[in-house]
């Protein structure tokens, strides 16, 4: 006899699984199709890369006002709305490409406006998990594990090579496909019967600043939390150095053309299925901060093999090992930080921690693509194993197993 999962015990778990999986294969096809688009503007790497930088500023202009936001407004409310902005915003972005009038500005323009729509949902959904599903710890790990596996199997396995063949047929129909996704998305989770309002004698200051210092101040007392926070950071500025000129390595070291590029995407999806499939037996074995330890080192090694391939063969191995690795670390450092936030404070929490590693992932696309211009394309993916190992070393000092005792158990 089979234990129950969170699809057959949570009513609502399985809407927003879909959602959520429709609106990651729009993603994922969009995150061939983008930076394939830049590439036919630009060959220079700088410039590919400012296409990604541009696209993740507004997780460090929003994420904190967002996270208010998630814990004042219906959750749901919130989630589906952003998908509507997010369709029409998409929607335009394909009729600029059709009608040959997109250039890296409005790559830019759309990049930007549409991450604005993302920072009110993913604040809006990492909040509104916990009581999808009861709040129990292991319900949370087994939920992001499903999500998790979602994401690695539409966005980074089927979504790029899907993204990389419409785009050889026409560059819009990626977009299109983008855009309808985000309209599918908006029907399940309107569809969605609980209530996700935060109980308003929970909530703390009425301004925005008190919200926000509030928040602030109750990460900073949480020693594991305030330690992932950090590294994840620093991890987005790692993982995003090597993968905003992925394109161009590629192309210029590897011959790919677009759907050989969409296809390396692609390979990493094998490692982060069984990463997420295994995420909580790895737990049982060594214990979550263990778990993320070796996540962290998993994942510099990936880039450091990337780094000295020679063919496509050697690289699509770095990805796999990256994919594995990435989701043990993002189904832990996730369900960690819902199982130990309090309801109320959950969307500011979220925001403060997209803040930082969000707002790592336009520092590190401009990293990589200042390494890649002055020492070669290599060079990017090398500065980000060696980040990423000095993460692993860091976290062996703060993310113990003392500490994550303290914060799901409170003992």
């Amino acid at each position: 006899m089979t234990s129950p999962t969170v699809f057959s015990t949570a009513p609502d778990f399985p809407r927003l699984w879909a959602a959520t999986s429709v609106s990651l294969l729009g993603n994922g096809i969009s995150s061939a199709a983008l930076p394939l688009l830049a590439a036919t503007l630009s060959s220079d790497p700088l410039v590919v890369s400012s296409v990604i930088v541009v696209s993740r500023l507004p997780w460090l202009l929003f994420a904190l006002p967002a996270g208010v936001m998630a814990d004042r407004w219906d959750r749901k409310r919130a989630m589906w709305l952003s998908d509507l902005v997010r369709a029409a915003l998409t929607a335009a972005l394909a009729a600029a490409v059709f009608t040959q009038t997109a250039s890296i500005a409005v790559l830019m323009l759309a990049g930007f406006l549409i991450a604005i729509a993302d920072t009110v949902f993913d604040s809006a959904n990492a909040a509104v998990l916990p009581k999808v599903v009861a709040g129990e710890a292991d319900r949370i790990q087994q939920a992001n594990s499903w999500l998790v596996a979602s994401r690695t199997t539409v966005e980074s396995f089927v979504g790029p090579p899907l993204g990389g063949l419409l785009f050889t047929f026409s560059r819009a129909l990626p977009f299109v496909g983008d855009a309808l996704s985000f309209l599918v998305s908006a029907l399940f989770l309107r569809s969605m019967r609980g209530d996700y309002h935060v109980r308003r004698d929970a909530l703390g200051g009425t301004s925005l600043r008190q919200a926000v210092r509030e928040g602030f101040s109750w990460l900073w007392r949480q020693p594991v939390l305030r330690a992932i926070t950090a590294i994840g950071g620093l991890f987005n500025v790692a993982c995003l150095a090597g993968n905003a000129i992925l394109v161009l390595f590629a192309q210029q070291a590897l011959g790919l053309g677009a759907f050989g590029f969409s296809l390396l995407l692609a390979v990493g999806a094998f490692g982060a299925l069984f990463g997420a499939a295994q995420a909580g037996r790895l737990n049982r074995w060594f214990g979550v901060a263990v778990s993320l330890r070796l996540s962290l080192a998993g994942t510099g090694l990936a880039f450091l093999i990337v780094a000295v391939a020679q063919d496509v063969w050697v690289a699509g191995l770095g990805e796999i090992l990256a994919g594995l690795a990435a989701a043990i670390w993002n189904i832990n450092q996730m369900s960690l930080r819902q199982a130990g936030t309090p309801d109320h404070l959950l969307g500011r929490i979220t925001g403060v921690h997209r803040l930082v590693t969000y707002g790592g992932m336009p520092v590190g696309a401009l990293l990589g693509g200042v390494l890649a211009s002055l020492l070669g394309l290599r060079a990017s993916f090398t500065a980000a194993g060696v980040i990423l190992f000095a993460l692993a070393v860091f976290a062996t000092f703060t993310i113990t197993r003392s500490r994550v005792a303290v914060l799901t158990t409170g003992n």
